[in-house]
């Protein structure tokens, strides 16, 4: 074989690796988020507190029982990020961020707040649980975040439960941004108004 061929040969084998270095590259890291600030903790039962409240279950529909985050196109078609994903199971993400919101907010009352599954306190006089329905919980970058939830407050009494009122919760939440991250801060701004929603409810019971 001569020197030509040789170069001709080579630069043939050559070339359908390159062409599979480039199709198989490394892909995007992925990215993880999470709809609580880190600053929000939710309140601790003390000596004092006379009043609980256990927020949950919190119900999501099946299209967003997935760890990608979703975004909606146009009216009926919704669109799975490739690499923007919850850091968690999307309906724990909303309960951690309601029992944060409304844990602050009903602090004057001595309130405590917990996730429905925690144990219930006996020493509390009175106590009441809050099951929330979420139908739709998505938007798009840049444009705005929809959230439409449907909850009970009830009362939980020794021996049976009276359902206080039933309602459903219609939010819309500006995207200040075109990136993941500021719509999925407008998520959490979206829940923290349903979680003022459940505080107001049980601050009018008092």
């Amino acid at each position: 074989m001569s020197w030509k061929q040789f170069t001709i040969v080579l630069l043939f084998g050559l070339v359908p690796q390159a062409f599979l270095s480039g199709c198989f590259g490394t892909s995007p890291a992925s990215r993880f988020y999470t709809l609580a600030p880190r600053e929000q903790t939710a309140a601790s039962f003390t000596k004092d507190s006379s009043l609980s409240v256990s927020v949950g279950p919190v119900d999501i529909p099946g299209y967003l029982e997935r760890r990608q985050i979703v975004t909606r196109s146009g009216r009926n078609e919704i669109v799975l990020a490739e690499y923007d994903r919850w850091s968690g199971y999307l309906g724990d993400e909303i309960t951690g961020v309601l029992v944060a919101d409304v844990s602050k907010r009903l602090a004057p009352m001595r309130c405590a707040v917990l996730p429905w599954r925690s144990a219930p306190v006996a020493a509390m006089k009175t106590n009441y649980r809050i099951p929330i329905r979420v139908s739709r919980f998505d938007g798009a970058p840049g444009e705005s975040v929809f959230l439409t939830a449907t909850w009970s407050l009830i009362r939980q009494l020794e021996s049976k439960e009276e359902i206080i009122t039933v309602r459903e919760s219609t939010i819309t939440e500006e995207v200040a941004g075109t990136d993941y991250g500021s719509l999925v801060a407008a998520m959490g701004r979206a829940v923290e108004r349903l979680g003022k929603e459940l505080a107001d409810s049980v601050a009018a019971q008092k």
